[in-house]
């Protein structure tokens, strides 16, 4: 026995003359009428395993940064995160956790001191990412606190 149905079909005119219109030269009407009921089902299957399966939200995607999202470690610095995250947004700098987590990342490379300012920095100057602070360029002179150092100068030569 075979696994094939067969379907008896009545159609108005009106239909009937649009199916032969459609349906091409080199199809009968039943290739015609089975072709669209596959592609319904397909259809179907597709709406019904997007319906299953919903995206989760991504929270992060928002213009507004809540403190549950920070992590803890950066809880510190949860106002400024806060503050400068709409910044970001505004200047169309991608907001999704994974950009979150890269930032996350890249503030706790940055020295224990310098965090605040760095986002300090971004949020004065309407940054959409955040850089680390760029040292000066000439090293700090090593101050000579010694109480018995000799300084030589012109006059009195060296002297205590």
């Amino acid at each position: 026995m075979s696994d094939k149905v067969k379907v008896a079909v009545y159609l108005d005119p009106e239909l009937n003359d649009f199916l032969e219109e459609n349906k091409g030269e080199e199809l009968k009407k039943s290739q015609y009428i089975r072709t669209i009921l596959r592609q319904e089902k397909r259809r179907k299957e597709k709406r019904a395993k997007t319906q299953q399966e919903p995206v989760p939200l991504d929270l992060y995607r928002f213009n507004t940064l809540t403190v549950d999202l920070i992590p803890d470690d950066l809880k510190q610095y949860a106002e400024l995160l806060m503050e400068w995250w709409p910044i970001r947004y505004k200047n169309k700098g991608t907001c999704s956790t994974s950009v979150a987590n890269r930032i996350f990342n890249k503030l706790r490379s940055f020295p224990i001191r310098d965090r605040k300012e760095a986002l300090e920095k971004a949020i004065a100057g309407g940054w959409k990412d955040l850089f680390p602070l760029k040292k000066g360029y000439k090293p700090e002179e090593p101050k000579n606190n010694h109480p018995a150092a000799r300084v030589f100068t012109a006059r009195g030569g060296f002297e205590l």
